[in-house]
């Protein structure tokens, strides 16, 4: 595996300082890094469950930029630290070569990653109704805490809000729309949405959000050839 990552393309580089900023806002936690083929997959975590009996869907956020070919690493790392090194290498003129941080090893990075091939395209989702979700959501939770909840209170409602489904839309729970709002997503009219298995994925200009369900997407129209 690589000791280093090569962005070649600057301005890609400083879009992925913003993804990370604006992740780590949400769950200041690790990214998933998998870098093969000339280009750089980086994945970070918004909703994760607790537990068999958690509902929380799993909701993830991708950033693809272009690497230098030969490059291979599949590592998890802390944000902070991959932040400030990407932060670090822009000071200098030229691609931007990026020390990969010390691996932080994560549980709930190992049954989560999605396919990369077999997407199957579906129905759009439109940027309006993902935010009016988001909205909604971050309302809802802070009305329905009561004083003092403890985490596993916190948690409860926070399943119960994300994990219910977008109208007309089953499959894409309202989690999917406060990842698009929180990574700044929401800039175009509509997403493109696939699926393949549990996995469902929102395409935009700047990013992909993807959640894995609990059951087999519905409500999304048939599968396109």
């Amino acid at each position: 595996m690589s000791d280093t990552l090569t962005i070649t393309q600057r301005a890609a580089a400083g879009d992925l300082v913003s993804f990370l900023h604006r992740a780590r806002r949400v769950l200041d936690g690790s990214a998933r890094l998998i870098a093969s083929d000339g280009f750089l997959q980086c994945y970070v975590g918004i909703l994760f469950p607790r537990g068999l009996l958690d509902k929380t869907p799993t909701v993830l956020g991708l950033r693809v930029v272009e690497a230098a070919p030969g490059e291979t690493v599949d590592t998890t790392v802390p944000i902070e630290s991959l932040t400030h090194r990407i932060e670090q290498a822009l000071q200098h003129d030229g691609d931007v070569v990026v020390s990969v941080p010390t691996p932080s090893p994560s549980l709930q990075w190992t049954a989560v990653t999605p396919p990369r091939d077999g997407w199957k395209r579906r129905l759009s989702v439109t940027s309006s109704l993902l935010s009016e979700v988001a909205k909604n959501g971050i309302t809802a939770i802070s009305d329905g805490l009561p004083e003092n909840a403890g985490e596993p209170v916190v948690q409860r409602i926070r399943a119960e809000v994300w994990g219910q489904p977008v109208p007309h839309k089953k499959a894409i729970p309202w989690g999917a729309g406060f990842a698009a709002d929180a990574l700044g997503f929401l800039g175009q009219r509509n997403l493109a949405v696939h699926t393949n298995g549990l996995w469902v994925r929102l395409s935009a200009h700047h990013g992909y959000v993807l959640v894995k369900g609990h059951e087999t997407p519905e409500g999304l129209g048939d599968p396109e050839d």
